[in-house]
């Protein structure tokens, strides 16, 4: 069941980066990874270093118009409220990695055992957060010396997502958007189930 309880349902935070990328809301032809979310009941936050983040050119030309989010990262409080952050797929991150608050609350959740979850390009904020270490990485083959640098033993990019502990990456985020999200879902069932 992925949902804790009706009363209690499972909370995500979502970290956007610099631009978001166009799997995080396009609908079509498969779910948005936030309509994927949603299906499941979650509670899903938005946050960023911006309050509102435009798409990524592949996006724009789609139509995507900007992302209002629903917090800063300065204003998340306890990270330790939620089941797992997740950093959303994009093409730059410069905001999120400059930020300490970002990097503080990565962290944070790693060492709270919540799980942690990276798409595609966004698996250089995990890396940069210094919480890949000995975990399999599923990423960007641009990403792949930050991967190793932060001690992260890359998997590739052409891959299924991995699940390693509490880590779960994923990458060619249109092609296994769906098997991304399952994983991510799978982990923080495995999660509730020890606590």
């Amino acid at each position: 069941m992925t949902e804790k309880t009706k009363k209690n349902p499972v909370r995500i935070l979502l970290l956007v980066g610099d631009l978001y990328g166009a799997n995080c809301t396009s609908s079509e032809k498969k779910l948005s990874i936030l309509d994927k979310f949603g299906s499941y009941g979650w509670e899903a936050t938005l946050a960023g270093v911006e309050r509102v983040v435009r798409p990524c050119g592949f996006a724009a030309e789609r139509g995507a118009a900007p992302l209002s989010l629903d917090r800063t990262i300065d204003e998340i409080g306890d990270v330790t409220t939620y089941d797992a952050v997740s950093v959303l797929p994009g093409p730059a991150y410069a905001g999120l990695i400059g930020s300490r608050r970002a990097m503080q609350l990565l962290r944070q959740a790693s060492e709270a055992g919540l799980v942690i979850s990276g798409w595609c390009r966004g698996v250089r904020v995990l890396a940069a957060a210094d919480v890949i270490a000995g975990k399999q990485i599923v990423g960007h083959m641009n990403d792949k010396d930050a991967i190793e640098k932060a001690g992260g033993l890359f998997a590739g990019q052409d891959h299924p997502p991995v699940i390693d502990g509490r880590v779960v990456t994923g990458a060619r985020c249109y092609y296994y958007r769906a098997k991304n999200a399952e994983a991510i879902r799978t982990a923080i069932e495995a999660r509730a189930a020890t606590r």
